[in-house]
């Protein structure tokens, strides 16, 4: 919404003022309240919506559709994103949906698909499904960061011990094994979920 204040079409006189109202929506039988952004003329009493309020009125709609189907909202899809190591255009690149689709999912602006929602979870869940993922996708990883969070729990307390031997790393409780440049150190973060 523009700092600026702007003049009523309706009457030409009065400024718009920005309100904020709460309305009861239903999606599939589960109704809440959400809240709901719009302008109303301090002359006249006409309400309208401005663009960049019924933006934000459609992601909180967005919002709360993702979440009574079970999918993940656009700050989960960001934090996963981001535990993962990845930028937007990166997790496009490695689970697909178009170059902007990741900006769309977080902000709200579109549903991601029930299988893409599966596709970011799986990778979170299983090191083995973000490697393959990786690989097929010809991201470089950064060989500095062991992705995703869990991947610190490895088969011994520190990297400083036998954890990397001949540039590779094994993860604890799986049978994969990482490759990790022997030039460049290991960074084992701790993950801040756990």
């Amino acid at each position: 919404m523009s700092k600026h204040r702007l003049m009523c079409d309706l009457c030409g006189e009065g400024t718009l003022e920005q309100q904020q109202g709460v309305n009861t929506v239903t999606y599939k039988k589960n109704s809440r309240e959400l809240i709901t952004d719009f302008s109303e003329c301090d002359v006249c009493g006409v309400e309208m919506m401005q663009p960049q309020q019924a933006r934000d009125n459609k992601r909180r709609m967005t919002a709360f559709k993702k979440e009574v189907d079970g999918l993940l909202t656009g700050a989960e899809v960001r934090l996963l994103r981001e535990r993962l190591g990845l930028k937007q255009s990166e997790a496009a690149q490695l689970f697909g949906g178009g170059a902007v689709a990741f900006s769309k999912y977080e902000n709200d602006d579109v549903s991601q698909s029930e299988a893409m929602d599966k596709l970011i979870r799986l990778a979170d869940s299983l090191p083995e499904a973000f490697t393959y993922l990786h690989k097929r996708s010809g991201l470089v990883p950064d060989s500095n960061v062991i992705r995703p969070a869990e991947w610190h729990v490895i088969a011994k307390d520190s990297a400083n011990e036998e954890n990397v031997d001949d540039g590779f790393f094994q993860v604890a409780e799986t049978s994969a094994a990482y490759q990790v440049p022997k030039s460049k150190p290991v960074e084992w973060r701790e993950c801040e979920g756990c």
